[in-house]
């Protein structure tokens, strides 16, 4: 498949934009599951927290014959907050392709009406309203939380109900302020319940535009991956078919010669070097453009790439590799193998490496490790200080594909981690 321009035409345009509409909306929909849990967990957080306040305005605020039905809500309303404090920081919750695994697209929404609905019913089993209405004040930053306009007005629509209904019904608060007043408390609930709602707003528009954003760097990592690809098999066939062709006919040739000119040691030393240099171009071309990796798939590559590095190098390299698919990340994480079991060879002085690969939770996780000299971030630093860019290149392409290129700690050596999001 060929490159697509930014700014394409005719029919690669509409191909284009198809294919950036459909990765912006899956990846708008990624990101709004990731929003949605960090507001589940705070919105859990907030909620236990409330619950001390009813507490304390229950027993500050209120006469002791209120005590048994305000301290039931309570009670069933502490439960409540724990579940919920329990699901959202559950280990079980976890993304898997952008669908939020745990958690049911409602849950947060049924959350937060329990939430109105017992400050509501809260605020009307008291007979001294105010510490109680203070406390529904907090609606609007359980609902200012939500990812979504939509529901968000359909709470605060039913929250600024249940706040004229509490401040209406009760005879204590017309009698002392008068109605106008009380009109004017709901006024400004109305105020507060709308700046929540244009907070969920602003939420929602930077939800998309991140979302955008992380398609388009997407889609050029695509573009520069095909680019690059193209480039590459581009080179490898033009060694393959030049270079490589020609020093075989002349190692031919000295064949033919050292038939002739049997113990000459001239005639040796050239074959010996034209086989040496026919052997470093099959190299080059198969790391260019590993024919393996499209005819047989990551797995049989990486494992040619580790026999080679071990052929090459002397370093005993083992693998276990359980890798059965293909998939639109095999090149980015084939290219960070290579990388790795590079800087292996050359600046770890290690006798032994070992390359893992897998799929675990939708992701194709690579493991690295050897036993040399060892390498952290600094050391990183400091090579791309002194322009050798190759680590840091593979790193920001597994950044970009929204994966992670990590150091782990070692208790010899080094052990580098990469996991990719399989694209599918």
């Amino acid at each position: 498949m060929g490159v697509l321009p930014l700014s394409p035409g005719g029919a690669r345009t509409d191909e284009y934009c198809v294919r950036v509409a459909d990765t912006s909306d899956a990846e708008l929909h990624r990101v709004r599951r990731i929003h949605q849990l960090r507001s589940y967990r705070i919105a859990s957080v907030i909620r236990i927290g409330v619950v001390g306040l009813m507490i304390a305005a229950m027993i500050i605020g209120t006469p002791r014959y209120e005590w048994p039905q305000q301290a039931l809500l309570i009670v069933l309303y502490a439960l409540v907050a724990q579940f919920a404090l329990a699901r959202a920081f559950s280990p079980f919750q976890w993304l898997q392709r952008g669908r939020l695994i745990g958690i049911g697209r409602l849950e947060p929404f049924a959350f937060t009406i329990v939430d109105v609905a017992t400050l509501t019913v809260f605020q009307v089993l008291s007979t001294d309203r105010i510490d109680p209405l203070l406390i529904m004040m907090l609606l609007p930053i359980f609902i200012g939380l939500d990812t979504s306009s939509r529901r968000a007005a359909v709470v605060l629509a039913c929250s600024m109900a249940g706040f004229l209904v509490a401040v209406l019904e009760d005879p204590f608060m017309r009698e002392e302020f008068g109605l106008a007043e009380c009109l004017f408390r709901f006024t400004l609930y109305a105020c507060l319940c709308g700046t929540a709602y244009m907070a969920v707003r602003m939420e929602e528009r930077h939800t998309r535009a991140i979302a955008g954003l992380s398609a388009l760097r997407e889609e050029l990592l695509a573009q520069t991956m095909t680019a690059s690809d193209v480039l590459q098999r581009r080179i490898s066939e033009s060694i393959h078919d030049g270079p490589l062709q020609d020093v075989l006919a002349v190692r031919q040739e000295v064949v033919e010669l050292r038939a002739a000119y049997p113990g000459d040691e001239r005639v040796e030393r050239a074959l010996s070097g034209l086989q040496i240099a026919s052997q470093s171009l099959r190299q080059a071309t198969f790391e260019l453009h590993p024919a393996v990796l499209e005819q047989a798939g990551l797995g049989a590559a990486v494992q040619e790439l580790a026999a080679y590095t071990q052929r090459r190098s002397g370093i005993e390299v083992s693998t276990d590799i359980d890798y059965p698919i293909r998939d639109e990340i095999d090149r980015i994480v084939f290219g960070a193998v290579r990388e790795l079991l590079s800087n292996v060879v050359h600046h770890s002085k290690a006798r032994h490496a070992s390359v893992t690969l897998g799929v675990t939770d939708g992701k194709c996780v690579l493991n690295v490790t050897d036993d040399g000299v060892g390498f952290n971030a600094e050391t990183m630093a400091r090579r791309l200080g002194e322009g050798h860019i190759g680590l840091e290149s593979h790193r920001t392409r597994v950044d970009a594909a929204g994966g992670i290129f990590a150091i782990l700690d070692a208790p010899v050596g080094t052990h580098i981690c990469v996991e990719v999001p399989l694209k599918g």
